[in-house]
């Protein structure tokens, strides 16, 4: 029986090695995204924290420098805080455009498998065949051995 050779195998291990690299840049869009979450997440603790601090400033006694200096600091942090969102969205659209490549990489690959597995699939069948003819020879050989001899 001949060996299986699928002419397209260097081919096939080259959409393999994209679709592997693809994975990675999506695993590293993710983390990246997460980062940026985590960051909006760590401003969000400070804002409750200097509100925090300007209640109870307001509380204990009123000092306008510490007034505008807490509300200048509640203003700084929401302004990082809208910048930080829209960092996130930037990061979402980029694992997104990932995902999507990632996608594609992965359907080239299976539809090269897929052509892999018919050809070996036809294969198989003219091995089958192959075989066949030469049992059938052997058959007629020795049907023609017998009535000859």
């Amino acid at each position: 029986m001949a060996k299986f050779v699928f002419r397209l195998q260097s081919y096939l291990g080259v959409k393999e090695q994209l679709e592997e690299q693809k994975k990675n840049e999506y695993g590293e869009a993710i983390r990246r995204l997460e980062e940026e979450k985590k960051k909006k997440h760590l401003l969000e603790q400070e804002l409750e924290e200097n509100v925090f601090l300007f209640k109870r400033t307001l509380a204990t006694s009123i000092v306008p420098a510490d007034i505008r200096r807490y509300n200048n600091r509640i203003e700084i942090v929401k302004v990082w805080i809208t910048e930080q969102e829209e960092r996130i969205k930037i990061a979402t659209q980029y694992v997104e455009e990932k995902r999507l490549e990632l996608v594609e990489a992965m359907k080239e690959r299976k539809a090269l498998e897929t052509v892999k597995e018919r050809n070996y699939e036809e294969y198989l069948i003219d091995e089958k065949r192959a075989e066949q003819s030469v049992v059938d020879g052997i058959v007629s050989y020795k049907y023609a051995e017998k009535i000859s001899g």
